[in-house]
């Protein structure tokens, strides 16, 4: 059993609850097969009177759909959602984590990538991120949201006061992140297709799309930062692993994010390298390098553009000799 877990972030107030009751009420699976969990309690939670406590933090809801609190560890939680529907024989199908607003989804991430326990269960599926079209720039004086924009897979824009989503403010949010899409949304959009377009879409292990990302981005706030890499030839496996290690060594927390692909010289086909805060991980594929034979999307703050580019083309021409 692998369960998708989809993980919605976005900054108080941006409309996150509000697209999460539009999900569940246009998605077609059953109450019981979802798995609500909260990062914290708001004023306003999900469209459903808690009535049950179970054990381990667990609420059962009106409608049958599961609530759980991650004030407590993540991985606890999940292990005693799994427990609870081992005891009730109910399938799970789906999971939905809500990150508090001012929160760095970056832990509960890599516990979904990271924890061998988790992630022989869960898989994430997606991270998802929610801003509001209208008070988005004064939001991004948290350094929070600028690593929740650095880590969405997608980002869905609340149109609020019937104001339309600008090319200005998708321009801006994609020199922050070229990794990601966008998908405006209004209350009264169809559930459906908005579920459609929030589950089961694989947006974390999707390919990014190199072809916005031919320049580094710069953002005044906080110095954040997305930056482009490119090569034609196959490098070296231990060139590319030691460049890798003294990036994460010298970059740390300052790295948020990195994924791309990468030739290694004696293979046919480009590994797939995906990186979120500390955490480096190699997938092999079966893709046939399209142009480009490397291709790197690294998002951070306080990046050195020339040696990050420096670098990258001398293992290039260091894996020829």
């Amino acid at each position: 059993m692998s369960i998708p877990v989809t993980v919605i972030s976005g900054f108080l107030g941006a409309g996150k609850t509000t697209l999460i009751n539009q999900v569940l009420k246009g998605s077609d699976l059953k109450p019981n097969e979802v798995v609500i969990i909260e990062n914290e309690f708001g004023e306003k939670g999900i469209d459903h009177e808690l009535l049950i406590h179970s054990k381990e933090n667990i609420f059962q809801m009106n409608g049958g759909c599961i609530c759980c609190s991650l004030r407590t560890d993540l991985m606890s939680a999940l292990t005693s959602i799994l427990d609870v529907f081992v005891e009730t024989g109910n399938p799970i199908k789906q999971v939905i984590i809500e990150s508090s607003g001012v929160s760095d989804p970056q832990p509960i991430i890599q516990t979904l990538v990271s924890a061998p326990k988790i992630s022989s269960h869960f898989y994430l599926d997606s991270v998802l991120v929610v801003v509001d079209n209208e008070n988005f720039e004064n939001s991004l004086v948290y350094p929070e949201v600028m690593k929740q924009i650095a880590m969405a897979d997608r980002i869905f824009i609340s149109e609020k006061n019937e104001m339309k989503v600008s090319r200005q403010l998708i321009e801006k949010i994609e020199s922050m992140n070229p990794l990601t899409d966008f998908y405006p949304f209004a209350l009264d959009d169809s559930a459906e297709m908005l579920a459609s377009n929030v589950l089961n879409n694989g947006l974390f292990r999707k390919e990014a799309n190199f072809s916005k990302s031919e320049d580094s981005h710069h953002h005044h706030h906080h110095e954040f930062q997305s930056l482009y890499l490119e090569g034609d030839r196959p490098i070296k496996k231990s060139l590319l692993e030691n460049w890798l290690s003294g990036l994460m060594m010298n970059y740390q927390e300052n790295i948020y994010r990195m994924k791309g692909f990468v030739l290694i010289d004696d293979q046919d086909f480009q590994i797939e390298i995906q990186s979120v805060n500390q955490l480096l991980n190699f997938n092999m594929t079966t893709r046939i390098p399209q142009g480009k034979v490397n291709e790197l999307i690294i998002i951070g703050k306080n990046l050195d553009k020339a040696y990050l580019e420096s670098s990258f083309k001398k293992i290039q021409d260091k894996s020829r000799e």
